[in-house]
């Protein structure tokens, strides 16, 4: 990462579709879960001098939690961006 992409932000953009999908795996947890959150990548593109971030899409990401920690399943998301990588997608990991 270039020192001019760790900038902070100053405008961030999120499509309808990403809030949607949020929303839509949150309200699709089973009943008997117990986790109060639901975790996810969210993928887009940033600007050359790091200013703007454009959030295109998301995916859940499974995880496990309780009081003391949270325990993301990280093959599971090392395979979806390989799955994504071989499918042409130009985004990159814009936030959790």
């Amino acid at each position: 990462m270039s020192l001019t992409n760790s900038r902070t932000p100053t405008k961030i953009t999120v499509h309808p579709s990403v809030a949607a999908a949020i929303l839509t795996h949150h309200g699709r947890r089973p009943e008997e879960s117990t986790a109060p959150r639901v975790i996810g990548t969210l993928m887009g593109t940033r600007s050359d001098d790091g200013q703007e971030i454009d959030v295109r899409s998301c995916f859940a990401v499974p995880h496990s939690e309780n009081e003391d920690q949270i325990a993301v399943d990280m093959p599971f998301q090392q395979g979806m961006m390989d799955l994504l990588s071989k499918n042409g997608t130009k985004e990159q990991i814009v936030g959790w």
